[in-house]
């Protein structure tokens, strides 16, 4: 297996689709309207975030698979292994679309304050994206799947296909059906069904072998890890975006778009250590001793120097780029928080590896309970700080935060480190 080679993978999985949103966004925008495409994009999220209802099985896979591998005997737990995380997807999956289902009335008719004109067809558009959470879990696993059997291409092909299909579908869509949501979600879930069937046969062609009966043993080890996982996967984004609500509650709404943007643009440099880490998870697992501490130091070393170049040229060109893109004015008052929140960025870059360590070591329960510390800290710290400093004050509030990850996760890791 080549690190570089399932790196780019992973890169081109997590960053073409961005080029595809810049592409159509803007015709299927001009085609709705405001409020029919902010709904479109509540879908986009609740069929995203309801993935969450593969409780980590997904990186639960990739562990399990890529240390049972060396194992004697591997072959058989294997195929438990994974017959046991796709049961556990499929149920979860159900439980996240009955939930959503439950929901669309009340999120359509009174929650969102959709108008009148757009309420039946929004509510069944949520209704048939509840559907979509189900073959978003179980690919989901299947992805952390192939990823545990090194086959990154084949798991960053569905992907991309996923991220592809989110901006090119709707467009589509749009094209055949003009202003309708609900087409849009229909589309949109085919897509789904369609990367499990991908999913599926992908699978099949590795394992070699049909899918076995598994045990509560195996259920209740996924479970045990994922749990932690899902832990982070929901604490982890209300520290990269709940801190807009705090903003915007203490400095004012009119100024949010300062930060928010800024903020936005410099979190996608972090798909880039995300492509290295997930290709290393797979080899963390699998390593021991030495070899494991110097695949740990060789890629901090490459992570730290290429994100301080990146997050160095990304502080300088953001002022121009913003002039250009919005106006001078915003450019000039955004500038001094971009600086800050790049320095965030690039600390948080090299937080990531010794973060997949100790995922790749079984201990996803530690990374959990120090996102729980965390958002604690963050959200005490931010009130403070953005009270006397405003902007810039949750700026230095959200990188003092992933700086205590950063130190929290690389003690965690040489600890764990030390033991093996």
């Amino acid at each position: 297996m080549s690190l570089r080679r399932d790196t780019l993978w992973n890169f081109v999985g997590m960053g073409v689709p961005l080029l595809a949103a810049a592409a159509f966004i803007p015709f299927v925008l001009s085609r709705l309207g405001n409020e029919a495409f902010g709904v479109v994009t509540l879908i986009w999220a609740l069929i995203g975030y309801f993935g969450l209802f593969d409780l980590g099985m997904g990186r639960a896979l990739t562990f399990e698979i890529s240390k049972s591998l060396e194992e004697e005997g591997g072959a058989e737990k294997i195929s438990q292994t994974l017959s046991a995380g796709v049961l556990v997807t499929a149920v979860t999956g159900i439980v996240g679309a009955l939930a959503l289902l439950l929901l669309a009335p009340v999120l359509t008719s009174s929650w969102l304050k959709i108008s009148p004109a757009w309420q039946a067809d929004a509510q069944l558009a949520f209704q048939i994206a509840a559907l979509g959470v189900i073959p978003t879990t179980v690919t989901s696993g299947l992805r952390g799947a192939l990823e545990g059997f090194g086959r990154f291409a084949a798991s960053n092909i569905i992907r991309l296909f996923f991220g592809l299909s989110m901006f090119i579908f709707p467009a589509i869509s749009v094209l055949l059906h003009g202003a309708s949501i609900s087409s849009i979600a229909f589309y949109l879930v085919g897509a789904r069904l369609l990367a499990l069937l991908v999913g599926l046969v992908q699978i099949r062609l590795v394992l070699r072998a049909s899918f076995v009966a598994t045990t509560v043993d195996q259920i209740k080890k996924l479970f045990s890890y994922g749990f932690w996982v899902t832990i982070s996967g929901i604490v982890g984004p209300l520290m990269i975006y709940g801190d807009r609500f705090f903003v915007g509650a203490i400095v004012g709404a009119d100024q949010l778009a300062y930060y928010a943007i800024p903020q936005e643009g410099l979190q996608r440099l972090l798909i880039i250590p995300g492509a290295l880490s997930a290709a290393l998870l797979p080899r963390f697992a699998s390593a021991r001793g030495e070899k494991l501490s110097e695949l740990l130091n060789i890629n901090n070393r490459r992570t730290a120097v290429s994100m301080f170049a990146v997050c160095l040229v990304a502080a300088i060109l953001a002022r121009p780029i913003l002039s250009w893109w919005l106006s001078p004015e915003f450019a000039a008052v955004a500038a001094p928080i971009i600086w800050v929140l790049a320095i965030g960025i690039w600390i948080n870059s090299i937080a990531q590896l010794p973060y997949t360590l100790i995922h790749a070591l079984g201990q996803p329960k530690t990374t959990a309970l120090f996102h729980l510390l965390e958002l604690v800290f963050y959200f005490l710290v931010l009130y403070w700080f953005a009270a006397m400093w405003g902007l810039m004050g949750a700026a230095i509030a959200w990188c003092s935060r992933v700086l205590l990850d950063f130190i929290l996760l690389s003690i965690a890791s040489r600890q764990l480190l030390r033991k093996i």
